[in-house]
């Protein structure tokens, strides 16, 4: 049930917000501490999850772990190819960040 909350909420987000897709601008985002929030695919590759993991705990940015492949993330922005990584700048009109924080709250 959760899960179609974080999909709706991420469709908002690409569509009213900004959003940047990749794992080469995510682990930008979490060098500088310049996100509202980064998003991985739960099939991230080790060595960038970890990087992102070593960035993250430096800095202030949340890191949200997505249950779904890369294909399933995606799918969820409304793009037709994979996402390892996204990065969201502005949230728009989305509670993504709502949602991200019950989610990891359970």
């Amino acid at each position: 049930m959760v899960e179609v909350d974080v999909n709706k909420a991420l469709k908002m987000a690409v569509k009213t917000g900004k959003v940047l897709f990749g794992a080469k601008l995510a682990l930008d985002a979490a060098r500088s501490g310049k996100a509202k929030l980064i998003i991985l695919a739960s099939n991230c590759p080790k060595g960038i999850r970890q990087d992102m993991e070593y960035y993250i705990r430096l800095s202030t940015v949340p890191l949200y772990m997505f249950k779904g492949s890369g294909m399933d993330l995606g799918a969820a922005c409304g793009k037709p190819y994979s996402v390892a990584a996204l990065v969201m700048k502005e949230i728009g009109d989305s509670d993504i960040m709502k949602t991200v924080e019950d989610q990891n709250a359970q």
